[in-house]
């Protein structure tokens, strides 16, 4: 088994594969793949591919395939939640404070209501753009933040990539993960309220699964979680502290767990149970899991095992 893990996209990346030594150097690729990634579509690097689409004026913008790619994702994604995933809410998200990555982000910020109502009202949608083979047709404000959406979308790329030919390997990217075979069987998904602590275990039962949480707890010296409700340009606020979901792909598990804790309980799971082969685990403020139907089928039984 290969262990590489480096610092990347304001987490921790580790990649572990059951690789002779001398096809290390699959993970060093993939570390090279993530690199290039940050440095083209990072928000908080100066002059990227991704700062000067969102610099741009003109109502025809130029891309590369990469970059149509990930628009093209998004908009997806923001049809199939109704608007729930929506990249476009990075004018709130700077009005918040959130100009850097959390991991350097340690003072509040004071925020008047209203300021954040004119970016919330006034900026254009995922709906109003137009992705041709080569350039997007947008209005002259249109401007995305893909951190919803880079890590687990990057994982998956991985996965079908250099790891395309191994049978047995764990990648996570934060909260993002993609596993296979044995060395990926049990995941362990911390108590958010006490992250030292576990409050069960998923078994993938050696199947290619995505799994993801997304939670709304708040950074040191912030009053505020960075999960906008793109319904109303703040803060989410329901009953949810944080959602782990199953899916197929590190992506979908990933866009599907912000959908089901900004949706709330109720509907998060009318949501959840219309997905193909997803599941979801809410843990909720008053620190109990709620599960979807199917997760039940990927909790480990320590009492079998």
């Amino acid at each position: 088994m290969i262990w590489h893990e480096f610092k990347a996209l304001g987490t921790d990346i580790i990649i572990s594969a059951e690789l002779p030594p001398e096809q290390k150097n699959i993970l060093l690729q993939a570390e090279i793949m993530v690199r290039d990634f940050e440095q083209k579509f990072s928000r908080f690097i100066n002059n990227n591919e991704l700062a000067a689409f969102n610099n741009s004026t003109s109502e025809r913008r130029e891309v590369s395939i990469n970059l149509r790619e990930l628009l093209k994702v998004a908009q997806y994604y923001y049809f199939e939640t109704k608007g729930i995933f929506d990249p476009t809410i990075i004018g709130n998200l700077k009005a918040l404070g959130y100009k850097q990555s959390f991991e350097k982000t340690n003072s509040d910020s004071h925020v008047e209501r209203k300021e954040l109502n004119k970016t919330f009202f006034s900026r254009a949608l995922m709906s109003d753009i137009k992705i041709n083979d080569n350039s997007i047709e947008c209005p002259s404000n249109f401007q995305v933040d893909l951190g919803g959406l880079g890590k687990g979308y990057l994982v998956d790329v991985l996965s079908q990539t250099v790891l395309a030919g191994v049978q047995n390997y764990w990648i996570s990217a934060g909260g993002d993960l993609i596993v296979q075979g044995e060395l990926g069987r049990k995941i362990a998904v911390q108590d958010p309220s006490r992250p030292e602590a576990d409050i069960f275990i998923i078994d993938t039962k050696g199947e290619k699964l995505g799994v993801a949480t997304s939670g709304i707890i708040k950074r040191a010296g912030m009053g505020w979680h960075h999960l906008i409700d793109p319904r109303t340009g703040l803060p989410t606020t329901n009953d949810i502290l944080s959602v782990t979901a199953i899916a197929p792909d590190a992506l979908r598990a990933d866009i599907f767990a912000k959908t089901v804790l900004i949706l709330g309980i109720e509907s998060g799971f009318k949501f959840i149970e219309k997905q193909v082969g997803a599941a979801a685990i809410i843990f909720t403020k008053n620190q109990d899991p709620i599960f979807s139907k199917r997760a039940k089928d990927y909790l480990y039984d320590t009492k079998k095992n």
